[in-house]
């Protein structure tokens, strides 16, 4: 029996060499490179192929190398087969060192000030502090409960919202389409965690920049498909959205004519946010496969009808 990792946009060499390690008796194969199709039980993957499912007649296990699954979706998976993915607190951490870069950045005016400065024109203007700011977090789940969490201890005003009603403290939290509204009204930021499910797609649309107050700024690290992204270019244009931070795109890498690459008010990474490290994640991996070995209970096994 054998191991498949199957990677795009994603570099490998350290995720084989590893796994390899954690597994000695174990055959770990690199996509296409596999010998026999019918040996691999689990795969290990990050955006793979249409069909990829279908090449391997005893598959087992997906293990999705992200905290999420949607990558996985464009083929139909047969219920025979487990989902899993990566709940790693390295992953929380860095999704929170992201977007709290992106708020300090803004409340600072420091990308602003930089404008100015290719211009030489000084140009002091007022800044807010973080006692003064409100943040909404979309998605309690792992990570948007860990990061909301550390913007309370950080002095933040926060809301929350997700699909069902959560307690965490310090956190006024909305749950459920009728409360959309009242979670993203009078907020300064709106930073998107959500998973990407038949719910949550386009979430991100005219209706929901309606429901903003004036020069929200968006933050998004959730999917590319939450976000309607002609129905933002309006909001922007009309004001109800003051700048966007975008991690995560429709179609990944951006394409070169798009004009988010030229939107003054539009901020573009390229999926940093929050990057699986080897390191941190493999032994999930490995556990995982063990677990599947022995046919015990996986970890961070998704549910298909929730969607994470």
């Amino acid at each position: 029996m054998s191991v498949a990792i199957i990677f795009n946009q994603k570099p490998i060499d350290d995720w084989f060499d590893k796994l390899a390690e954690l597994l000695p008796e174990t055959k770990v194969e690199i996509y296409p490179e596999i010998e026999n199709p019918n040996d691999v039980e689990f795969i290990v993957t990050w955006k793979p192929h249409v069909g990829y499912v279908n090449e391997f007649p005893n598959l087992k296990v997906v293990q999705s190398v992200g905290a999420g699954i949607d990558h996985l979706l464009h083929t139909p998976i047969p219920s025979t087969i487990n989902i899993t993915r990566i709940v790693d607190p390295a992953l929380k951490h860095d999704m929170f060192e992201h977007v709290l870069t992106c708020v300090l950045t803004s409340i600072k005016n420091i990308l602003p000030y930089y404008k100015a400065q290719l211009e030489k024109n000084w140009r002091p203007t007022s800044y807010k502090t973080i006692a003064e700011t409100t943040v909404t977090i979309l998605g309690l789940g792992e990570i948007g409960k860990d990061v909301a969490t550390k913007f309370v201890n950080l002095g933040f005003t926060v809301k929350g919202w997700s699909n069902s009603p959560k307690n965490i403290e310090g956190v006024e939290s909305f749950s459920g389409l009728n409360e959309l509204e009242n979670a993203i009204s009078q907020t300064d930021f709106i930073i998107n965690i959500l998973p990407l499910t038949a719910q949550t797609e386009g979430i991100l649309n005219e209706q929901f920049f309606e429901f903003c107050s004036d020069n929200t700024v968006l933050i998004n690290v959730g999917r590319g498909g939450h976000l309607v992204e002609n129905d933002l270019l309006t909001a922007i244009k009309n004001n109800k959205i003051k700048e966007a931070y975008l991690d995560v795109f429709i179609e990944e890498p951006l394409p070169e004519n798009h004009p988010f690459w030229t939107n003054s008010q539009v901020y573009v990474t390229p999926h940093i946010a929050s990057m699986t490290n080897a390191n941190t994640a493999l032994e999930q991996v490995a556990d995982n496969y063990k677990r599947m070995k022995n046919e015990e209970t996986l970890i961070n096994q998704v549910s298909m009808e929730r969607g994470y």
